[in-house]
């Protein structure tokens, strides 16, 4: 059973995550003593009412190079070429614009890449930390994105290649809710070698919905 952290969840010393209702929250990610900085926006039932039309695996899991000069492009190429009028998506690309820019804008990276995708599949059920720089996930529909804690995380049985069961120390998992934004360190921040966002995505079992999902990693500075 995952938990989902609300906006009023206090935060432990030492815990590596700052949550707020507030953009500004993001900007914080380069700070030392943080691996995760979650935005607790709400709902826009505009763009839930645009993405609600997407098919399974319309939107393929692809990574597609980008910078910030041609991100609206590329979101309008990659979208025409898997058959969705970005006509009709307006207000959802205008959300990945202002998310976008704002991941470049913390990132300084010259090598980004984004993932836009639909998805009924369950991936990456294993829990795991990513070897890029830093790495921002939006769910527009479906269930968000679950993580650990560094308490909750047992690194070392990750290493070994252990299961879940022995990847949690206690507890159960957090959850992002639909529409929150989050900004991680990944394992190939500098100084953050072993101590990467452990994560994973939720299982999609019993789910009547379409999983949209928005990626943007920088793989260095």
């Amino acid at each position: 059973m995952q938990q989902v952290l609300s906006k009023k969840s206090s935060v432990q010393p030492n815990s590596r995550y700052k949550m707020s209702d507030n953009p500004d929250v993001l900007f914080e990610i380069n700070n030392d003593d943080l691996n995760l900085c979650l935005w607790q926006r709400k709902q826009d039932h505009r763009t839930l009412s645009e993405v609600a039309t997407f098919r399974p695996f319309q939107l393929r899991d692809r990574r597609i190079a980008t910078t910030q000069k041609t991100f609206e492009k590329d979101i309008e190429t990659i979208m025409i070429d898997q058959s969705v009028d970005p006509s009709l998506c307006c207000v959802l690309r205008a959300d990945l614009q202002r998310l976008a820019n704002i991941f470049f804008s913390v990132s300084l990276s010259s090598d980004t890449r984004f993932r836009l995708f639909t998805t009924i599949d369950d991936d990456c059920r294993r829990f795991h930390v990513d070897y890029q720089h830093l790495r921002m996930i939006c769910t527009y529909q479906g269930p968000g994105t679950e993580w650990l804690t560094d308490d909750q995380a047992n690194r070392a049985a990750y290493a070994a290649g252990a299961p879940n069961e022995d990847i949690i120390r206690f507890g159960a998992p957090s959850r992002f809710e639909t529409s929150w934004v989050g900004f991680m360190k990944d394992d190939g921040f500098p100084g953050n070698r072993g101590g990467g966002f452990m994560h994973r995505s939720p299982s999609l079992a019993g789910s009547q919905d379409v999983r949209v999902v928005f990626c943007l990693e920088s793989a260095r500075l």
